[in-house]
């Protein structure tokens, strides 16, 4: 009556427990699952804000430069590159969130960040394209830069791509997503050739600024579908472990109605026996104190 349970499990289990232990063993898994699911879904969610805090930035940039660098004046220019310049600091550090002091776009890697600051790549990327003065010479070796091996992918700190995760029996999910995907890559081009041109290239060469500054934005507006589909393929997951987190949480109800009906006693029943015991106890205390009563001087008189 106070536990609900029974007394004696093994009597009321007839001695066998494999029941109940296959029960406990499936609860046991699903608790698994839930940290699985769960570590997942935040860490979708992170990466999810910090592409949105990319695109952002990027999609205002990109309009501005089509929009004004053909006919801007000098000033106006150098005004839009300083905003670039902040926008691609903006973007390494979102590409460098932690969750739970783990990298998110590190990868396998995640005690550490997934990029060097903003200035180790700009630097870099002076050096790779120093003696080069032709604007399209330059813009080509940017791209380049960022997409081969010796270069962009040479300061990555991160590691490779996480390995999926059970998140339900026989499922499992992944979100292997690093800033070395080439929706990032095409997205840092364009802001670093911005952020460049605001570091000093092409100082007094209007027309090689603004031409430069014109192929930046072309590129940032050509990534936004990049990071468009991007963001859609970390949203087919988040997808997947909603459905793994109701189907787990459906079964976890099923089992727990399971060992409740293996461990729990039955109210009603109980309720009964109590009372009977309870009149048994009763008739049993009246009878002795009546026979306490009785003495060989009572019974002859």
């Amino acid at each position: 009556m106070t536990t609900g349970k029974f007394f004696d499990q093994g009597k009321a289990l007839r001695g066998d427990f494999s029941a109940l232990a296959a029960t406990d063993h499936a609860l046991a898994r699903l608790v698994g699952f839930a940290a699985a699911t769960t570590e997942l879904t935040l860490m979708g969610e992170t990466m999810q804000r910090a592409l949105s805090v990319i695109s952002e930035a990027t999609t205002e940039l990109a309009a501005n430069l089509l929009r004004t660098t053909s006919g801007a004046s000098d000033t106006l220019l150098s005004s839009i590159l300083s905003t670039g310049m902040r926008d691609f600091n903006t973007a390494s550090s979102a590409l460098n969130t932690r969750l739970a002091d783990k990298s998110v776009f590190g990868g396998d890697a995640s005690d550490r960040l997934a990029l060097p600051g903003s200035e180790t790549i700009l630097t870099a990327l002076e050096t790779a394209i120093a003696g080069l003065t032709d604007v399209d010479d330059i813009s080509n070796a940017i791209d380049d830069w960022f997409n081969g091996t010796a270069g962009y992918q040479a300061l990555y700190t991160g590691g490779q791509g996480r390995v999926g995760l059970n998140v339900a029996p026989g499922e499992t999910a992944s979100l292997p997503f690093t800033a070395l995907d080439p929706a990032i890559r095409a997205t840092l081009a364009g802001l670093s050739k911005v952020a460049l041109l605001d570091r000093g290239l092409f100082t007094g060469d209007h027309a090689s600024r603004s031409a430069l500054a014109l192929r930046a934005g072309e590129n940032l507006f050509n990534s936004s579908e990049a990071r468009t589909v991007l963001a859609g393929r970390i949203g087919t997951v988040e997808q997947q472990l909603s459905q793994a987190q109701s189907r787990n949480s459906a079964e976890k109800s099923a089992l727990a109605l399971t060992r409740n009906g293996l461990t729990e006693a039955d109210p009603y029943e109980a309720t009964v026996r109590l009372k009977d015991l309870e009149s048994r106890l009763d008739a049993f205390y009246t009878i002795t104190a009546r026979l306490s009563q009785l003495s060989l001087t009572g019974y002859l008189r």
